[in-house]
């Protein structure tokens, strides 16, 4: 037998009512009714009727989240644990893949929202801006922007709508001086970076935040290297070869995105390269099968978990007509055996000079 409203109020001990408008996210219920409610819902296997919920809340308790490559293990990451995250509160998610194509990200975006499908969207954006995004903005819909922060220029509605949406992605500041750091301390002074496409802003940030940490340890300025990739394995294949056939080579590549520091590997490898023996090399977005390649890929992590929960914050809020914040969760470096000495350095300290 189904299970109904009224038997989640008899377990929580609240009317009908207030079951309603707690898995309505009616900001009238505090938190711990809230959460009471939810929790005897899930208990007793609880679900509303979808359509019959929307007639009269004109909520649809799904979220829309339009990532840029699912085949990308940090994003397939990601998405999971928005999954679970929104699951906690019992919303629904619909996952879009734009595969790194601003059209198709505008297509879905649009779709979602024009044919009320979600209540709001959680999006990662392909590039700094599209019409998509603009026309988003300009009919006032929930977004929150994942990962990748986007160019507003103008003052119309639109873009003072995009300028408010709360944005949630990771810190890599400390990480990535971390990462300066133990390269110059194992003797590194050519260091290539393989960085994202440089027309997005997380791409420029990468480069720039990792360049000024190597300058600021002594790495001379046209000592580094930056190649542009495209968050492909294939780009960073390309690029680490590139890197490596230049009339002063790195000691340590960077590779400034997870399916890059992939294509790096195998194209050191293609190369006839043995890392980190030859060249060193550290990538972004770890995963956990990083630690299985030969040798273990060194990289900087990011807070998947933290940023889930975030983005999911951010968009329960917008949806109950609170104020929305985005969050910045900070990276942290995973050190491993691909990461080594440059070549011929002795980190042992030289012996004091005899006096004749």
């Amino acid at each position: 037998m189904a299970v109904r409203m009224k038997d989640v109020a008899e377990r929580a001990g609240v009317s009908s009512a207030t079951v309603s408008l707690a898995l309505a996210g009616d900001p009238r219920i505090s938190q711990a009714t809230r959460l009471n409610v939810e929790r005897a819902a899930r208990e007793m296997g609880y679900r509303p009727h979808v359509g019959a919920r929307a007639l009269r809340t004109a909520s649809t308790r799904t979220i829309g989240l339009v990532v840029s490559d699912v085949a990308n293990p940090f994003f397939a990451d990601l998405a999971g644990a928005i999954q679970r995250a929104a699951a906690t509160s019992s919303h629904s998610l619909v996952l879009c893949n734009s595969d790194e194509d601003p059209e198709r990200q505008d297509e879905y975006l649009l779709n979602l929202l024009d044919g009320r499908q979600v209540d709001g969207v959680i999006v990662v954006p392909t590039s700094a801006m599209t019409p998509g995004l603009h026309r988003a903005g300009a009919a006032g819909a929930r977004l929150v922007l994942l990962d990748r922060p986007i160019e507003v220029t103008g003052r119309d509605a639109a873009a003072r709508h995009l300028r408010d949406c709360p944005v949630v992605r990771s810190d890599p500041g400390a990480a990535l001086a971390e990462v300066a750091e133990w390269l110059t301390a194992l003797g590194h002074r050519r260091i290539g970076i393989i960085a994202p496409p440089l027309q997005t802003q997380v791409g420029r940030e990468r480069r720039d935040l990792l360049v000024e940490a190597l300058v600021g340890r002594g790495v001379a300025h046209g000592e580094i290297s930056v190649v542009e990739g495209d968050f492909r394995q294939d780009s960073g294949a390309t690029a680490a070869i590139g890197l490596m056939r230049r009339t002063r080579p790195p000691t340590a590549i960077f590779a400034a995105d997870g399916l890059m520091a992939v294509g790096a590997l195998k194209g050191l490898r293609q190369a006839g390269l043995r890392v980190p023996r030859d060249v060193s090399l550290v990538g972004f977005d770890d995963a956990p099968w990083f630690d299985l390649f030969d040798p273990p890929l060194a990289a900087v992590a990011q807070p998947v978990d933290a940023m889930a929960t975030a983005a999911v914050d951010a968009m329960l809020a917008l949806l109950a007509g609170r104020p929305a914040h985005g969050a910045f969760p900070a990276c942290r470096v995973v050190r491993r055996q691909s990461c080594g000495p440059a070549p011929e350095f002795d980190p042992r300290p030289s012996p004091p000079r005899r006096r004749r």
